[in-house]
């Protein structure tokens, strides 16, 4: 075990990142990143601020907005296909977990008196005003007293900065001690804003190995252990030619084809829909899978770290720049395919070279860590 250092009488370490969104990315990343601090001998608690742009809005939310269509749409989803109780089975249980204040704060007017150690914003796409309703500074920790502040694998995602926005970013990370970016793409733009480097550290989740992985993983409630299937996890609904493919590959391979879903609407090319999984149980199915099909970044990051054979697809949303980056860091780029073809070529894998890549890359971001906190 890991000696966590004892922060009775001292200041606290508080963590600004997304942890309360319905997403499997984003609550583990959160997780990870607790845990991958606590390997380096430092706790943290994630600080309990929601944007209110992030928040998921429900019905009664919309309509005091006169958004009438859209109240329509989110009643459908979130009462005839249970998204909202299928997302509270997956994501209520998971979120008491995570060592989070209990304080709530949602703008940053309300945390001028936090004092802290260390304050550390990451991973995900935080950075991101498209995400964020604009530049939000507590994701850029403009806020409170601390020794250090410290980003630790924060996302822009695929976003490029205005020059505006870069002025600002500038002046915002000029309070920093240390910077660290998940992608490449943010390192060019953080670097060009900034004209300071930026370190390049892999997404918390990639930090944590296969075996830590394999202990958190938890089988679904009815499952032998024994089933063969193969596993989609797409954020967005995808081309009928694209699920047809899958259809046929799944047909020639004599496997059923289940996707990992929080709404019971399904479309008629899969099998079965795994709804309300925990986190720990997604990471199982990602494990136990014999091929998984992607279009997100987690999806695709959890299948190289367990070893998955798997293909990704770009995002319907966005692009695909965080997904190419991390293929192209463990030499895996062959794997992100653009449209409906044949994936019987992609069946098997060897993932000795990309798991030689992440063992280095982790070596480097867990050493650059340790320096930034001491």
């Amino acid at each position: 075990m890991v000696a966590v250092e004892n922060n009775e009488g001292a200041l606290p370490n508080y963590l600004v990142t997304f942890h309360s969104a319905w997403s499997y990315g984003a609550c583990l990343q959160a997780y990870a990143t607790l845990e991958a601090m606590a390997a380096l001998g430092k706790r943290f608690e994630i600080l309990n601020y929601i944007s209110p742009y992030a928040k998921h809005k429900n019905t009664f939310d919309l309509l005091k907005e006169g958004s009438l269509k859209q109240a329509a749409t989110t009643a459908v989803k979130d009462i005839v296909f249970r998204r909202t109780a299928l997302h509270k089975k997956a994501f209520g249980g998971f979120e008491e977990r995570i060592a989070v204040t209990d304080a709530l704060y949602t703008d940053v007017s309300q945390l001028g008196e936090i004092k802290a150690d260390i304050l550390m914003s990451g991973s995900d796409q935080i950075w991101n005003p498209q995400i964020t309703g604009g530049l939000d500074p507590v994701f850029f920790l403009q806020f409170g007293s601390c020794r250090k502040r410290v980003s630790v694998a924060s996302s822009l995602g695929s976003y490029s900065y205005t020059p505006e926005e870069s002025a600002q970013v500038k002046t915002y990370l000029g309070t920093y001690d240390r910077v660290s970016v998940r992608e490449a793409h943010a390192q060019r733009e953080i670097e060009a804003a900034t004209g300071s480097q930026a370190f390049r550290c892999l997404d918390p989740t990639l930090l944590l190995d296969t075996a830590y992985w394999r202990a958190f993983a938890r089988k679904p409630e009815g499952f032998s252990g024994d089933e063969r299937y193969i596993l989609v996890f797409n954020l967005a609904k995808r081309s009928a030619q694209e699920e047809q493919a899958w259809r046929a590959f799944a047909d020639d391979a004599g496997l059923p084809l289940w996707r990992i879903s929080n709404n019971t609407h399904k479309d008629s090319v899969f099998d079965r829909l795994l709804l309300g999984m925990t986190p720990e149980e997604f990471v199982w199915l990602v494990d136990h899978a014999q091929f998984v099909i992607t279009d997100s970044f987690h999806g695709t990051a959890f299948s190289v770290n367990m070893n998955t054979p798997f293909v990704a697809f770009p995002p319907v949303f966005g692009n695909s720049a965080r997904i190419a980056d991390l293929l192209a860091l463990i030499g895996m780029d062959e794997r992100l395919l653009d449209g409906a073809c044949d994936l019987a070529r992609f069946a098997q894998a060897d993932f000795s070279a990309a798991n030689a890549a992440l063992a280095e890359e982790r070596g480097k971001c867990n050493a650059w860590i340790a320096d930034a906190l001491r």
